[in-house]
């Protein structure tokens, strides 16, 4: 069952809004949900507010996990994840537009058996060549049209791509340089780019640039309109190809409310049905207006990027001291209101390799003055903290910025705080960390480890990736590769143990917690479920 405590239990077995908003913000403010049914949204529509704008709705090309919550409803690849389970550690990798599949004794040949009678929601059939056609698009630069901005974002998918085929018109076969034992889950990401289908005679029709405003798929819901800033609406496809799965509700409509004080009086005022990530100060609040409350232990990591580049953080001596110096216990718990456990190591909970007794660093802020006495920095120094107001499942993130910003302060380093808006941030991470900021930080960590590919490998480093902080050790790349073509899970994680501890040592990444997710809803509002997954399926959805 969804959990709804501060402390999920689980912890211990893995060790822009509108007018009406402003206008009846005031008023709301102590009505529980049925006295402001005026406001209700319709009983067909489910109105979910989220923490930032959508960015690209062409998968292909697409960041963020907020966006991917929405994209994930319309455009299908090979395989997806089961998120139809709370009680597990990973959700399960099911069927999607491949009914099934092979993969050859070398464990270099996938070959997809895909599934008959799918049609894309332009009424176009889905077939091997329309596969090919996806891969063409995110993979070959003369392909007329070839999807630029694809090739470096998804190197984390095809960076052990050897060919592709059409078998014939339902098989797909795709050969690899190399075994990747992750190369089927995998296939089922995104929030970074994910291989999914789109429709290629939408693309032909309307040009390479109309998924953005006209994204063809096969999902269980369709695209219908989007109002950037304002509003996305999804409806349903009374013609999707799994009829167990046909949504209950005829249109989704998300809503991006950044501030988390007015996105909670969306809710209470009944502007909308669901919203995510509330602040942890008002959920005894809102439960007891009589607003439904749940929570999950989920697979993010919230970590700073060091910029190897800035002076005084070019000696290990120092990054360990600004590790030494966080009071994450303390941030957990207070700050975070217990929503939240300390996160010490750079794999993350819910993926694989996570260990919780692992430790990076020990709270020393003497121990860390004595560092930075050693390093030639008696009295400290000043930075700069880039950080972002907050995307998919974030929720004050300036006041992690300023928590650090305390700890720093007490062993002497003068940080500065700049914030800026989730888009302009990951083009800034992607950009790497400029001249004068020591530190940038975002929520990451999957269920496949996929994402390190694109953090702290050496050919990730800007333009090509999100190795922000310009971190270059070899043996993470050897680690990394390693993992990638083991033949046994425990071949993997012993290469993924042994990468968290070279990073440690190396302080090239610094963690400090792993938060619980939360959703709140109004009671009339069943059918959720919170996966341990940054994305979550509403195709369950029912309205009383």
């Amino acid at each position: 069952m969804p959990m709804n405590t501060k402390k999920p239990s689980r912890w211990s077995s893995f060790g822009a809004t509108s007018a009406l908003a402003a206008a009846i913000a005031v008023s709301s403010l102590s009505l529980a949900p049925e006295q402001a049914n005026a406001q209700a949204t319709p009983k067909d529509t489910v109105a979910i507010a989220i923490e930032a704008n959508l960015s690209r709705l062409d998968p292909h090309a697409s960041t963020t996990w907020n966006t991917f919550r929405v994209l994930m409803h319309v455009f299908e690849g090979f395989v997806a994840e089961d998120l139809t389970q709370d009680n597990v550690e990973q959700p399960p990798i099911v069927p999607a537009l491949a009914e099934s599949w092979d993969i050859s004794d070398d464990g270099l040949t996938y070959t997809f058996n895909l599934r008959k009678g799918v049609k894309f929601h332009d009424g176009t059939d889905f077939d091997a060549d329309a596969v090919k056609f996806n891969m063409d698009r995110m993979l070959d630069p003369d392909f007329e049209y070839y999807q630029s901005i694809a090739s470096g974002l998804m190197r984390w998918m095809w960076q052990d791509l050897e060919s592709y085929r059409v078998v014939d018109d339902y098989t797909f076969e795709i050969k690899l340089n190399k075994p990747n034992i992750e190369f089927i889950r995998r296939l089922a990401m995104g929030g970074s780019g994910t291989p999914r289908f789109i429709s290629p005679e939408s693309i032909r029709k309307h040009g390479n640039d109309s998924v953005e405003t006209n994204p063809v798929g096969t999902g269980p819901y369709k695209f219908t309109r989007r109002s950037i800033g304002e509003l996305t609406v999804l409806s349903r496809n009374a013609d999707y190809w799994d009829e167990s799965r046909i949504p209950k509700i005829e249109r989704l409509m998300f809503r991006p409310i950044s501030e988390v004080a007015t996105r909670e009086l969306a809710l209470r005022s009944g502007e909308v049905d669901m919203i995510s990530s509330p602040s942890p100060d008002s959920i005894d609040q809102l439960e007891a207006s009589g607003l439904e409350i749940v929570s999950s232990p989920i697979s993010t990591i919230y970590m700073m990027w060091v910029n190897f580049k800035e002076e005084p953080l070019k000696d290990v001596r120092v990054r360990r001291a600004v590790c030494m110096a966080l009071d994450r216990e303390g941030m957990a718990e207070f700050h975070r209101n217990g929503y939240a456990r300390p996160a010490t190591g750079i794999l993350n909970y819910g993926g694989p390799g996570y260990d919780p007794d692992f430790k990076d660093c020990e709270y020393d802020p003497e121990g860390a003055k004595k560092l930075l006495v050693e390093a030639g920095y008696p009295d400290g120094f000043e930075t700069r903290l880039d950080w972002t107001m907050g995307g998919g499942g974030d929720v004050n993130t300036i006041g992690d910025a300023e928590w650090i910003q305390r700890d720093l302060a007490k062993i002497g380093i003068d940080a500065s705080i700049e914030s800026f808006d989730n888009g302009t941030y990951w083009d800034m991470l992607g950009g790497g960390i400029r001249e004068g900021t020591g530190f940038m930080s975002v929520s990451w960590g999957e269920t496949s480890f996929f994402w390190l590919d694109q953090v702290i490998a050496s050919n990730a480093i800007p333009p090509n990736g999100f190795n922000a902080g310009y971190y270059d050790n070899p043996e993470i790349d050897v680690l990394l590769a390693n993992a990638r073509s083991s033949t046994s899970e425990s071949e993997m994680l012993g290469h993924l143990a042994r990468l968290q501890e070279v990073v440690a040592n190396d302080m090239a990444f610094i963690p400090y917690y792993t938060p619980v997710a939360i959703y709140a809803m109004q009671p009339n509002i069943s059918g959720f479920v919170l996966a341990p997954q940054h994305w979550h399926d509403y195709t369950g959805l029912v309205k009383n």
